[in-house]
Order: C-alpha cells, then structure tokens, then sequence
C-alpha cells in the first residue's frame, strides 16, 4: 500500500502510533478530533487493509473495514482511499469531519 507519511501528519495533525508497540510492523493508526467529532484509522500495511471509524460524542456513527487497498492519497482536504486507482472512499477533513463511500 502506497502513502505519503508527512501527508497523513497534515491531514490528522499528528503522528502515526502502533497498534502493536512494533512500529517496524506496518499497523498503524492515525486519529483527530474536531468539537464532537473523532475520526480513526487503523492502517495494516502488509495486508493492504484499512479500517475507519468516525464517532460523534463518543457513539459510533461509522465503521468500515477496506480490503486490497493500493493507495492512500492526499487531495486538499480529503483523504482517497484507492483500489487499483479507483477512489473507494473519502474522508473529508474540513469544518466537519465525513466520510464518503463509493459505489464498488
């Protein structure tokens, strides 16, 4: 899977941790928040796999698993998230943290 680290710092303002203590692992996850809004992402490098989680007041609203993944890429304020170079899904970082799927 394909991404640009410094790009993920920018969009969720802050480093990636590990999901195992083992950052040479490839899982990873990234996390922001905004007033009541709190978007997850957990990344699973080798496995090509992410999965999303976007909470409003601490009670979920969305979830999602994401399987043979090949690029996660940056454009303004979103976050594609692309199989084979077909965007699949957007998580958009602006007043309002949201997620958007596509048709597969």
């Amino acid at each position: 899977m394909k991404y640009d680290e410094l790009d993920l710092m920018e969009l969720f303002l802050s480093e990636s941790e590990s999901l195992t203590d083992n950052i040479g692992d490839g899982n990873i996850t990234y996390k922001i928040s905004k007033d009541d809004f709190t978007l997850k992402i957990f990344i699973r490098t080798y496995e090509n796999q992410i999965s999303v989680f976007l909470t409003y007041k601490e009670k979920d609203i969305f979830n999602g698993n994401f399987d043979n993944i090949t690029e996660l890429k940056k454009e303004d304020m979103y976050l594609r998230v692309l199989r084979e170079n077909s965007t699949i899904a957007s998580l958009c970082f602006g007043t309002i943290l949201s997620i958007s799927i596509e048709n597969q």
